[in-house]
């Protein structure tokens, strides 16, 4: 009986839509950016990429990401996590995430007092 992981680390990888949301395994893994994991805890995990989604034969699913190290004005009502040292490589159970959303605006994005 084979009891091996299978590792999942290309955003154009299909077989990740059928494990989370196609937005949230594609983007995240493509782009170095700032990102908030809601854990089931409460607490919002700041991230900057996803590296690789990792299958259990039993189906759990396990997310190495880069966490960022400060949180730069991000607040949440649980607490916010950033990497505790400088070393920022975590892995996060995919049943304790639930919400994934970015916390800051794209590159060139308007300002939102200005429109521009």
């Amino acid at each position: 009986m084979d009891e091996s992981w299978t590792t999942l680390d290309s955003p154009d990888d299909l077989r990740l839509g059928e494990l989370m949301p196609a937005w949230f395994s594609g983007r995240m893994m493509a782009d170095d950016w700032r990102f908030g994991l809601l854990l089931s805890t409460g607490q919002v995990m700041l991230i900057q990429r996803i590296e690789a989604v990792h299958l259990s034969p039993h189906g759990v699913v396990l997310m190495d990401v880069d966490m960022l190290r400060e949180a730069e004005g991000f607040a949440a009502p649980g607490g916010v996590l950033v990497a505790p040292t400088g070393r920022v490589r975590a892995t996060v159970n995919l049943a304790h995430i639930v919400a994934a959303f970015e916390v800051a605006d794209a590159p060139g994005a308007p300002d939102e007092d200005t429109g521009y």
